[in-house]
């Protein structure tokens, strides 16, 4: 645990922008903040006490806990210290404004608010949105929409970090197959990578193969595996429209060590057993169609407009002084 803290700590001290949010969690919480605290757990714990004992058993080998990289299926590493999981900080923001771009609110979101949600979220991951959401939140979101964004978020993280665990789990790990790759990678050219770590390297079949895992493997009750798994496919939905902007930018050269998302998304649909209330018209065809739709969008957007998403900064839900905004907080001078 001492050296992923000292991962944390040198990210956070390297980057000024996240240093200066972390001193200002510091100040607000005053004695009583550390910076382990400061990183939540849950995802990893709640995982880890739905699985039988013998597996409990064998988790314990590993060290976990998120630190800030864009790595947006997780990170499992060797160390001089033993295995580590880790999972990206910011995901949880990235969920957060997906969730409220995408979710059904009727008419109490507005479709402009929506769209500059998704927009934020990918930011979030191409990481040219500063992550500074504690001294300039982005707008306004009523109690009962964040209510309804935030519940999701813990079973969407608990995903994820199933998802890792299940390569331990299932004989994934190879220490003759690992990679270089960066905490932090270079989104531009003037950038290099940020301390490469070894990350076991998986084939495409073990992705999908640790996918199926994540859910069936803890003994979840119906409703537990139910939200577990719905979660699954909205992150996957999700993360189709960020590979698709991603890949815009970025083209892809040579074998992708992920399969795309779309994919993975449908193996899930395809492998999961369900109750007979499950709506498979909803996620076999309604959600694919929306998600193509927001996909076309911001392919386009980013055709006609790329600075949007490369010029680092923050981007909000609304313009300054509206229901959504709220008054316009100045850097330096409204928060430091």
């Amino acid at each position: 645990m001492d050296y992923l803290l000292k991962i944390r700590a040198d990210t956070i001290v390297d980057h000024m922008r996240l240093f200066r949010v972390f001193r200002n969690k510091a100040l607000s919480k005053g004695k009583d903040w550390s910076l382990e605290s400061a990183f939540i757990g849950y995802h990893y714990i709640h995982f880890k006490s739905k699985l039988p004992d013998d597996l409990k058993q064998k988790c314990k080998e590993i060290t976990y806990g998120n630190i800030f990289s864009n790595e947006p299926n997780g990170l499992i590493f060797k160390s001089d210290y033993g295995i580590v999981s880790t999972l990206s900080d910011s995901l949880r923001y990235f969920f957060e404004f997906m969730n409220l771009g995408l979710f059904d609110f009727g008419n109490k979101v507005p479709p402009h608010v929506q769209i500059n949600a998704i927009r934020i979220a990918l930011r979030v991951m191409l990481q040219t949105e500063a992550l500074d959401f504690l001294m300039d939140p982005r707008g306004i979101i009523p109690s009962e929409i964040q209510k309804k964004i935030y519940h999701s978020v813990p079973f969407q993280m608990q995903f994820i970090a199933g998802h890792e665990y299940s390569h331990f789990i299932l004989g994934h790990l190879n220490e003759k197959n690992t990679i270089k790759k960066p905490i932090l990678k270079a989104i531009f050219k003037s950038q290099s990578d940020y301390k490469p770590l070894d990350i076991y390297n998986t084939s495409q079949k073990d992705e999908f193969d640790a996918d199926v895992a994540s859910i069936n493997l803890p003994n979840y009750s119906l409703q537990e595996k139910m939200l577990v798994f719905e979660s699954a496919l909205m992150w996957y939905a999700y993360l189709d429209i960020y590979e698709a902007v991603e890949h815009y930018i970025f083209p892809p050269i040579g074998y992708q060590e992920h399969p795309p998302a779309k994919d993975r998304y449908f193996n899930l649909l395809n492998k999961i057993e369900t109750h007979s209330k499950f709506d498979y018209k909803y996620w076999g065809q309604d959600l694919p169609q929306t998600i193509d739709f927001y996909k076309a969008l911001f392919i386009d957007e980013v055709g006609f407009n790329i600075e949007a998403y490369e010029t680092y900064g923050s981007a909000y839900l609304d313009k300054p002084n509206t229901e959504w905004r709220g008054k316009e907080l100045i850097d330096r001078v409204d928060y430091y």
